[in-house]
């Protein structure tokens, strides 16, 4: 006679099993298109898929010009796939010798491909003038995204049941870092949110930033990054990460030290805001010349 199998045990192991396996197709899902095109070079030159493809792919990418955070996600999105799906191990040896691709960005002549140029800062009190000409809904977003210096992923899924009006303040669930961070609010941006939830009905479990129909009609539905990319490009005439910047460079240029900046835009790493935030701002160096 088998050995018996017992049921609860079988049970949670599956859904251990299932919990890891939903984490991993999420990952391959966000890793998807960068793997897309390595497979379809790899079939256009008649190359295996494998890591020794993938150094000459890389290689190839830093030839073309591309830039070293381009390197950096490919080289990360086509290894999770070599491990996850076609069960390949990287070697250390070939670790290294990415690792040494990695490195020629370092080389003078590669220099310009570590630039990271983004969205400028603009003064903020001429986007509160932006701001203030919107309808109450527009108002009130664009207002808690500037005064967070939220990230579009984390206002997508920012639900009114996270915004405490009483202590002006938002809990927002920082994506990146995966935990929850407290944000303070303005007083003209909490009323501003006020008058949205008043206006529209809202209720705790709806998203904050919602849909809105044609006839403005909302429903309660979770938008993509590229659409709410797109919804304030509309309002204000640039992207969403403009007024995350606008609100950084703002409170440092009134004094405020880099941890009060990183509190309230959710950084982890204060390197971060000043190698990529601060100095794409001239407004201080125009000040002093």
């Amino acid at each position: 006679m088998g050995e018996l199998i017992n049921i609860d045990v079988f049970v949670t192991d599956k859904k251990v099993n299932d919990a890891i396996q939903l984490q991993v197709d999420k990952k391959l899902n966000v890793y998807k298109g960068d793997f897309k095109r390595f497979k379809y070079y790899c079939s256009i030159n008649n190359r295996e898929i494998n890591f020794e493809s993938l150094e000459v792919y890389l290689y190839e990418t830093i030839e073309n010009g591309l830039k070293l955070s381009t390197f950096n996600r490919r080289s990360a999105a086509i290894k999770y796939h070599l491990e996850n799906v076609y069960e390949l191990l990287q070697t250390s040896e070939q670790r290294k010798r990415i690792a040494q691709l990695r490195s020629i960005y370092n080389n003078q002549e590669y220099s310009e491909q570590k630039r990271i140029q983004g969205q400028s800062a603009q003064p903020k009190d001429e986007v509160l003038m932006l701001i203030k000409q919107l309808d109450v809904r527009a108002k009130a977003i664009t207002l808690l995204n500037l005064v967070t210096a939220a990230r579009p992923s984390e206002m997508i899924t920012l639900r009114i049941k996270h915004i405490d009006l009483q202590s002006r303040s938002v809990s927002v669930y920082m994506k990146k870092q995966n935990e929850w961070k407290v944000k303070r609010l303005t007083l003209e941006c909490t009323n501003a949110v006020r008058s949205y939830i008043k206006e529209y009905g809202l209720q705790d479990e709806d998203y904050f930033v919602g849909q809105v129909d044609k006839h403005g009609n909302y429903t309660s539905a979770k938008i993509s990054d590229t659409a709410y990319r797109k919804t304030i490009h509309k309002w204000l005439g640039f992207a969403p990460y403009t007024l995350r910047k606008t609100q950084i460079t703002a409170m440092h240029e009134v004094g405020a030290d880099i941890a009060t900046i990183a509190k309230q835009s959710g950084h982890k790493n204060l390197e971060t805001i000043t190698k990529h935030y601060l100095e794409v701002n001239d407004t201080l160096v125009d000040k002093y010349i």
